[in-house]
């Protein structure tokens, strides 16, 4: 994830183009007014949520946020009652075998305690209602119930799981074996414990990485060439193409991927690198390309399965040059002027 405190910025100037280069872990309703009634069932069945058997975690950069995600969020979407009367009532908690760690973490301006897991590492859970389309995800509480209300009519009742692991404190290298763990429980209002259902997470490995790679190449200029507007005959056109190298050294063989992330607008998923402020010139963007293919944007991240994350190298070891090429791309009638664009890349070591 990128850091805003103490992150190394390595400018990239594209023709007025400037990329910011940084090196980060590389590496993922409530209604108390409702009537209250009981659901029909006697007995629920416990679920689990599976994690991954082995979960790799590579070495975060000491620039990185001490509250790290190092995981996507993880779902698991499961029946939970069925026979609920109108308006009836679920209640939730959160009965970790760990109490919360006196940390939290602000996901989407959600605010979610973080539970303790192992080596450093916890995890933030939510609920909701899968049978609303319209209900969020609400934090659980550790033993402190939280509610969500059942939609208009009577019957069958669903609850959509997630979790996400997050890192809170040093992690160490070396491999943890977890054991299944109870992490949640829900009951219907009358909280009988013949109608709970005892939500579980996985076991799992933890292996954690001792590799990290640094990257050699800082302060990147890559000056495009000027132009002119009748370039550019319809939108989609492209010119200017210019070469540029970004250098890394691993210590020993690792996995390489990257994200590269529009700074003008960072939830951007296109491969089009949007003007930053302060250029003149209208109708044009910035495309990086590898290997000849346009680079898909994506956030900025560097847990594994990152959108648009991808692949630079399969076991690096040593000093790797990776190419790039980056070009105007036009996006709407041209006029004449100066453009500046900005990104980052944030590598991930898998």
């Amino acid at each position: 994830m990128t850091s805003t405190r103490n992150k190394p910025k390595h400018p990239i100037k594209l023709q007025i183009l400037n990329f910011l280069l940084s090196t980060l872990l590389i590496f993922f309703i409530i209604d108390n007014n409702a009537q209250a009634g009981s659901c029909s069932r006697t007995a629920i069945n416990p679920v689990t949520i599976n994690l991954p058997a082995t979960i790799n975690i590579a070495t975060i950069p000491t620039n990185a946020p001490l509250i790290t995600p190092i995981s996507n969020w993880i779902s698991l979407n499961t029946p939970t009652f069925t026979g609920c009367v109108i308006n009836n009532l679920i209640y939730y908690y959160a009965i970790s075998s760990y109490s919360p760690v006196g940390a939290t973490y602000n996901d989407n301006g959600i605010i979610y305690d973080i539970y303790s897991y192992a080596n450093g590492i916890g995890f933030i859970l939510s609920v909701q209602n899968s049978t609303d389309p319209t209900s969020i995800p609400t934090p659980l509480r550790y033993r402190i119930p939280v509610t969500t209300q059942k939609i208009s009519t009577a019957g069958d009742y669903s609850s959509l799981y997630r979790i996400r692991l997050i890192r809170y404190s040093a992690i160490l290298p070396g491999v943890t074996t977890i054991p299944q763990m109870q992490i949640s429980q829900a009951r219907d209002s009358t909280l009988n414990t013949s109608l709970q259902q005892d939500v579980y997470l996985s076991a799992s490995t933890l292996r954690v990485q001792t590799v990290s790679c640094s990257v050699n190449t800082v302060n990147i200029s890559v000056q495009l060439p000027s132009v002119l507007p009748s370039q550019f005959s319809s939108t989609g056109s492209t010119a200017g193409s210019t070469p540029f190298n970004i250098v890394i050294t691993c210590p020993s063989a690792v996995n390489v991927y990257m994200t590269m992330t529009d700074n003008s607008n960072p939830a951007s998923t296109s491969n089009i690198i949007t003007a930053a402020s302060g250029s003149t010139a209208q109708g044009l963007g910035i495309q990086v390309r590898q290997n000849g293919v346009p680079v898909s944007l994506g956030a900025d991240s560097s847990m594994a399965g990152n959108t648009n994350q991808f692949l630079i190298g399969s076991n690096i070891t040593g000093s790797r040059t990776i190419p790039f090429t980056a070009n105007y791309i036009r996006t709407a009638a041209v006029t004449v002027g100066t453009l500046k664009a900005v990104a980052t890349f944030t590598m991930s070591y898998q």
